[in-house]
């Protein structure tokens, strides 16, 4: 079973994964630009500590409802990335 901690770990890494990817020249400019997009709302280390301490706290059924439940999928039609530009 994977522990809040190791989650936000590997949160933290994808963060760093994503400026990273941000920062690149070599990366194609539509992946820079979802790294950019993504990180607009990703959580700071502070924030993945606390999250990391009120996960610890709550019902396990609750959070099958909440934020770590997967996201509706993209209606057909619909472009993945909201349509926006």
């Amino acid at each position: 079973m994977t522990m809040p901690d190791e989650r936000a770990r590997a949160l933290r890494f994808a963060g760093e994964i994503l400026r990273e990817m941000r920062s690149r020249a070599d990366v194609p400019e539509d992946l820079r630009q979802q790294s950019r997009v993504t990180l607009r709302h990703y959580p700071e280390p502070l924030d993945l500590k606390q999250m990391v301490l009120d996960v610890d706290r709550m019902p396990r059924d609750f959070l099958d409802q909440h934020w770590l439940a997967p996201e509706d999928p993209v209606p057909p039609g619909v472009p993945k990335d909201g349509g926006g530009s």
